[in-house]
């Protein structure tokens, strides 16, 4: 079961995966600082193949 995300979460990730997709890109790396320590972030979009989509809905029921 994937870990429940906010909505405002989920908006601000599906907004960034418009933009690397605009930008022709499938991954990002980042640092971010976040409670006084210094995160490393990566982000790989990886499409869903269709016959998988009514197994990924299936978990968000």
């Amino acid at each position: 079961m994937p870990t429940a995300l906010s909505l405002e979460l989920c908006y601000s990730l599906t907004k960034l995966t418009r933009q690397l997709l605009e930008a022709g890109k499938h991954t990002a790396e980042t640092h971010v600082l976040s409670q006084g320590r210094v995160y490393r972030v990566a982000l790989t979009l990886e499409p869903v193949p269709i016959d998988q989509l009514p197994d990924v809905i299936q978990r968000y029921r």
